[in-house]
């Protein structure tokens, strides 16, 4: 959606920026002027066109959004009554606006496993409006090594 947006605009400009020259062409008979906006006009266009390609690589490479902070995510879930560790946390973004969230969680064994999963999930939303998590719930007799890479 942005990268059509930003050509429709970048259409917008090309013929604006033709109209400027062709008047100060016409008027003042200083023909420079039109590869002078032409260059503006493209350098405008490649400025704009290099926030969407570098916007798209960041989320096919399953970069975490920068609008959240994975240290505090860490903390609002290990600050959860019963949540010992939080770990394999992993935050990406899936499409513009569409951000996913999986992790591991170690629980004391005395705590109910589905109830601190449901407090999760509810606080990721809250706080961070991510919609999609997937949180797997150990407790000591079945504790996942975290991943090596």
């Amino acid at each position: 959606m942005r990268s059509a947006y930003l050509h429709i605009i970048s259409d917008a400009l090309g013929a604006i920026g033709a109209i400027v020259a062709g008047i100060v062409m016409y008027f003042f008979g200083w023909y420079v002027a039109d590869p002078i906006i032409s260059v503006v006009v493209s350098l405008l266009i490649l400025r704009s066109a290099w926030g969407v390609v570098s916007n798209s690589f960041h989320i096919l490479m399953e970069g975490t959004p920068i609008t959240i902070d994975m240290d505090k995510v860490k903390q609002t879930l290990q600050s959860i009554e019963g949540v010992k560790d939080v770990h394999d946390l992993h935050i990406w973004t899936i499409t513009s606006g569409l951000d996913s969230l999986s992790c591991h969680l170690l629980i004391d064994d005395t705590k109910d496993s589905q109830d601190i999963l449901k407090q999760s999930i509810q606080r990721i939303e809250e706080e961070f409006h991510i919609l999609h998590t997937t949180i797997q719930v150990e407790k000591s007799d079945l504790q996942h090594t975290d991943l090596r890479v």
